[in-house]
């Protein structure tokens, strides 16, 4: 990426920078997030739902998270593969 000469105003700066020390936070936390996630879903009951609700994150992204830790689904799909078409 090509650097140019572009120097921020200060308050800008502040927000970019301020921006960049929470995206770093979050991707330190994106494992241990996955980890406590799976014991959740897998131990406690909790459902996608309550993850996306508790975090922000969407229901697929814990969707995902549980398909491949082999954690069964509590309901069968509604759209998509392995739904049932007569419903």
């Amino acid at each position: 990426m090509a650097r140019s000469n572009y120097q921020p105003p200060e308050d800008a700066a502040r927000l970019f920078s301020n921006n960049r020390r929470a995206v770093l936070a979050l991707a330190k936390l994106k494992d241990p997030i996955r980890e406590m996630a799976i014991r959740e879903m897998s131990e406690n009951g909790a459902t996608v739902g309550d993850l996306a609700r508790l975090t922000g994150y969407s229901d697929e992204y814990f969707r995902r998270i549980a398909r491949e830790a082999g954690i069964e689904r509590r309901r069968p799909p509604t759209r998509g593969q392995g739904s049932d078409p007569s419903d």
